[in-house]
């Protein structure tokens, strides 16, 4: 028999992309800070970039730049173009720029089982967060909020004698009804034995 004719092939239809990108958490400083997006599309397709924060701009390469001083979040929209194999994709990271954070001064045992803290003042900032409690791990801890940047110091009260006491600090900084936090400082321990 002579060889049938084989059905025409039907061109395959396109398919969703896709777009590998991570989002990115930086913390503010006072000169203007960039880094580059590392992004991937299959098929080599055309990507675009577009941020809807004026303090985070991205260029056409993917590079971002954040403005100084900026503390905030940005979401940037990353599009890979059509092509004959994908159809136009789009993905969206966010880049998280977090307040600086501070370091304590001195952290000591004060007569009438009272632990005192003093840390480095930081300016640019909302206020503090001071942890304290008998776990290195911090659960089951106390939480104090000082609303405002003025405060260097706090004491606190009614603490068991013979325990260790672990305190660490970080700032927190309000934008747009968003509160957004340094890291924790390093952690300093206490004997309470007055």
């Amino acid at each position: 028999k002579p060889d049938e004719p084989k059905p025409p092939v039907e061109p395959t239809k396109p398919v969703a992309n896709v777009i590998t990108a991570k989002s990115a958490t930086k913390v503010t400083s006072g000169k203007a800070q960039s880094f580059q997006l590392s992004v991937k599309a299959k098929g080599g397709a055309k990507l675009t970039y577009q941020s809807d924060n004026k303090s985070v701009k991205v260029s056409k390469s993917g590079k971002v730049t954040i403005a100084k001083n900026f503390v905030g979040k940005a979401t940037i929209t990353i599009t890979a173009g059509a092509t004959e194999a994908y159809t136009k994709t789009v993905k969206r990271v966010t880049v998280t720029v977090n307040p600086t954070g501070t370091t304590f001064r001195s952290v000591y045992n004060a007569k009438g089982k009272k632990l005192k803290a003093y840390w480095k003042k930081n300016s640019s900032i909302s206020g503090y967060q001071l942890q304290y409690g008998t776990s290195k791990q911090f659960t089951n801890c106390k939480t104090v909020t000082l609303k405002s940047a003025k405060y260097t110091g706090a004491v606190r009260t009614k603490l068991s004698k013979g325990k260790t006491y672990y305190v660490r600090i970080r700032t927190y900084k309000k934008v747009g009804g968003k509160v957004y936090y340094s890291a924790w400082s390093k952690t300093r321990q206490v004997n309470i034995v007055r």
